[in-house]
């Protein structure tokens, strides 16, 4: 029982840090323009050596708008992600991704000069906890999301004014893809072994 306990007390840490982390940067971003330009992930600011921005420039929001949609999505997909008992992964996987999904965007995009924003990092992180649910609404919703990440590619453009980066939801959605992959190798590799001490 205190095995559980433990890892219900980590699993409630990393659900709190994943919903207070970027609700936090936020607020101060868009509260003091100078804690948005330290965060941002920016071109030069890489070029300069500061590899924070490969994670802080995923916790950063445009305006309020932008901020409360994300945390709201982030919110639904923490919770999913707490009934399967995967919410250690999902941090896991979300500290894993951002700088991925950084350095892809920096180097498939080379006209993009900064980003900010959650929007890809929420797509990586909703296509692991839905590959983990599995069944046929966890698929139909995979294949909406395909479809959504395929007009998206298409058709482009504005949201609200603001340019959207759609690339990085693909690059996102990739991670996620990425990560189940990867992650479940490791399981098949070290069940054996596992086993082998019992």
């Amino acid at each position: 029982m205190g095995t559980g306990a433990a890892g219900r007390g980590r699993a409630a840490a990393v659900a709190a840090a994943l919903i207070l982390l970027p609700a936090l940067a936020s607020v101060l971003a868009l509260r003091w323009p100078p804690v948005f330009d330290a965060l941002l992930l920016d071109r030069d600011g890489l070029a300069q050596g500061q590899a924070w921005r490969l994670w802080s420039g995923h916790l950063l929001h445009l305006d309020a708008t932008h901020a409360a949609l994300n945390l709201a999505a982030l919110l639904v997909i923490v919770a999913v992600a707490a009934r399967q008992r995967i919410v250690p992964e999902i941090g896991v996987g979300a500290v894993a991704g951002m700088p991925v999904i950084s350095l892809a965007l920096m180097a498939l995009q080379p006209t993009l000069q900064w980003y900010a924003g959650m929007s890809g990092l929420l797509h990586g992180v909703l296509v692991i906890v839905l590959l983990r649910r599995g069944g046929a609404v966890a698929a139909g919703l995979l294949l909406l999301l395909a479809f959504k990440l395929a007009w998206e590619a298409a058709a482009g453009g504005p949201w609200r004014d603001i340019a959207v980066v759609t690339l990085a939801h693909r690059l996102g959605a990739a991670w996620g893809v990425l990560w189940v992959a990867a992650s479940g190798a490791v399981r098949s590799l070290m069940g054996p072994a596992a086993g082998n001490r019992h």
